[in-house]
């Protein structure tokens, strides 16, 4: 989960430093050149850490587009700092400390790095010619055994280790161990709030274990992609049975891997119902949906909303009316039959959308992905629309095209020469949120 292997398909320029040292010394300057990467055992890693704390396993990088390597090499001190000098055996602890102390204090560019000009490259650090991943692989082990740590002193606050209950075993532990999960949480506002972050949420070793590789794994495999939509997965069970929840977690990543078919699918309910719909135990299962963005560079992520024990009956239920009613929430015109016409949730629920495509307008991206989400809510059934709102919806479509210009042909609006077909569109949706309790009359409260 933590291994890169998303390289773009360039020619990078590979470039190995090679430092030289003897009886835990330091030998000459260290030696840098153009190799082949074949001949290098190495492994290269995703960024590790928080978002202002980041690193990688190992001194292997991968740069593209990169014209500062100077400032590059530079910064590698705080990858040995993180990861070698704490995760390598005593003995490499102090050889990688050797490399650490030269790349802090390099000033002198005795290595002449800023001669190369910008280009994609490959960096790999060497020790008597062999990487670091070949020299210390216990540094992997070691990670996989023990990927978090405790909370770090702060400039302003000192996180002590004590006994505690665990927030998540409920039993009396040590605590004090970070899980270091990289989402937008409400210490990031003000520093000072981090220390109850340590104090509210308590916990083990174990427990921090847990939630690090779980959510590593979540954000790995249990992540899909729809049209410019990210969504991640999370089912849970009320009756917890180890092997059927394995068995859905296995079932979901299998789903993640289905690319031809889900490349052709254009509604996100289809999408979402073909996901989980054949599996056995399905009904056993809550899930929680939500609507991120992932960096896959450092696997930060950013959360826009949640929706918390979705039914997949629900999920059913929306997509069965849908085909009923030939309604679809794609985004594309649908082909399949042309005697069919189908109802376009977009018309009245993606206005933003389409007036960006039509009119090529840029930076409303994250007003988009809200509208799209209003949408799924509103499907889900956690959310509601009013009644006088849907009304103006309706109006709007009548009235405005994509590009937000007034429907008139030779005087006459358009929906008054042919009104038949918008009246139809709106019955049918009109018909189709009613069953599904979407609409929320006057006075009526929803929570």
């Amino acid at each position: 989960m933590i291994k890169n292997s998303n390289f773009k398909d360039s020619e990078h320029i590979v470039l190995t430093i090679d430092f030289k040292i003897e009886n835990l010394k330091l030998v000459d300057k260290p030696k840098i050149s153009r190799v082949s990467l074949d001949n290098i055992k190495t492994l290269f890693t995703k960024k590790i850490g928080g978002t202002s704390n980041s690193y990688y396993l190992y001194p292997n990088f991968e740069y593209q587009g990169e014209k500062d390597l100077y400032k590059k090499f530079k910064a590698i001190s705080h990858t040995l700092q993180n990861s070698a000098m704490i995760y390598a055996n005593d003995g490499n602890k102090c050889i990688a400390a050797l490399v650490f102390e030269y790349i802090k204090n390099y000033e002198k560019d005795e290595l002449e790095l800023k001669n190369f000009k910008q280009d994609d490259y490959f960096l790999v650090l060497l020790i008597n010619g062999k990487s670091f991943f070949e020299l210390m692989p216990e540094v992997l082990d070691n990670y996989i055994n023990m990927p978090v740590l405790m909370h770090k002193k702060d400039e302003k606050i000192y996180f002590k280790p004590r006994k505690a209950i665990d927030i998540i075993s409920a039993k009396d532990e040590f605590c004090g161990y970070n899980p270091d999960i990289k989402f937008f949480t409400y210490d990031n506002y003000d520093k000072d709030l981090k220390v109850q972050i340590v104090n509210k949420l308590p916990m083990s070793l174990e427990s921090a274990k847990t939630i690090k590789k779980g959510w590593m794994f979540a954000i790995n495999n249990l992540k899909f992609y729809y049209k410019g939509l990210e969504y991640i997965i999370i089912p849970s069970m009320v009756n917890f049975d180890a092997e059927i929840f394995k068995g859905l977690i296995s079932f979901l990543k299998n789903a993640k891997n289905m690319q031809e078919e889900s490349e052709r699918e254009e509604s996100f309910m289809r999408r979402l119902r073909k996901q989980i719909e054949n599996y056995k135990y399905i009904n056993s299962f809550t899930l929680d949906i939500l609507f991120a963005e992932v960096d896959q560079t450092n696997l930060s992520v950013k959360i826009f909303s949640t929706l918390e024990d979705v039914l997949p009956s629900r999920i059913a239920k929306v997509v069965n009316l849908m085909q009923k009613q030939h309604i679809t929430d794609s985004s594309k015109p649908i082909q399949d039959n042309e005697d069919v016409k189908f109802t376009y949730l977009k018309d009245y629920f993606g206005v933003l959308e389409k007036y960006a495509v039509a009119t090529r307008v840029k930076g409303l991206d994250n007003k988009i992905m809200q509208e799209k989400i209003f949408l799924a809510k509103i499907l889900l059934g956690y959310a509601k629309i009013k009644y006088i709102e849907l009304l103006k919806r309706f109006e709007h479509f009548r009235e405005f095209d994509a590009q937000n210009k007034k429907k008139i042909k030779d005087g006459v609006k358009n929906w008054i020469s042919f009104p038949e077909n918008i009246v139809e569109n709106e019955n049918k949706i009109l018909w189709f949120l009613q069953e599904i309790n979407a609409i929320r009359m006057q006075n009526e409260t929803f929570f």
